[in-house]
């Protein structure tokens, strides 16, 4: 009886987790491109490393398609100067974590 109200709910939950997935990347992008890198950098610090590379590993187009996230949008929004600030924000592991986020979105 309620698989039918379930299946609504996560319809609804998945709309609103690709929507705040959006957000908090539009968020991260312009505190970025603003130089507001202070509040950034106390986010990213507070993310575990190692899950933060796990996640990225596990994105590919199909999941970038899934969450409505648009390669070319990515290109066009992430200069390099922006990548290499998001590297030094990070840390420990930026590198890794850069070129990650790089060969997912130039990939074809």
């Amino acid at each position: 009886m309620n698989n039918p109200l379930n299946k609504k709910l996560s319809e609804i939950f998945g709309k609103m987790d690709e929507k705040v997935l959006q957000a908090r990347l539009n968020a991260a992008l312009e505190m970025l491109q603003n130089g507001n890198t202070e509040e950034l950098a106390k986010k990213i610090n507070k993310a575990d490393k190692d899950d933060l590379i796990s996640k990225i590993n596990n994105f590919d187009d199909s999941k970038l398609k899934e969450l409505n996230i648009n390669k070319e949008d990515l290109k066009q929004k992430l200069q390099e100067e922006d990548l290499s600030k998001l590297s030094a924000l990070i840390g420990d592991r930026g590198d890794e974590i850069i070129n990650r986020i790089k060969s997912l979105i130039n990939n074809s």
